[in-house]
């Protein structure tokens, strides 16, 4: 069963792929990883957390702390000595 809080975390992955996208294109940003791209998401679950009812708050904010945590579990400690920062998208 889809509940509301699944739309609330694909809404927030579409908004951070979006934001992301944008920031390449007209800003020229590049990012170093698609995690990233989920921290951001993460982010915004966190933030639309605050905009909910109490009982609904404490559920995001659960989901947001849990997304970030397995991105990151993903994501090296250190970059590489030889690591310039540069994603290259075809």
């Amino acid at each position: 069963m889809v509940g509301k809080f699944h739309f609330v975390g694909l809404a927030a992955i579409c908004w951070a792929i979006w934001k992301t996208r944008n920031s390449i294109c007209f800003d020229k940003k590049m990012i170093r990883s698609p995690i990233e791209i989920i921290c951001l998401a993460s982010s915004f679950i966190s933030f639309w957390a605050e905009l909910q009812a109490e009982e609904d708050k404490k559920v995001l904010e659960d989901g947001g702390a849990a997304l970030k945590m397995a991105a990151l579990s993903f994501h090296p400690k250190e970059a590489r000595a030889d690591d310039t920062g540069l994603v290259l998208l075809h």
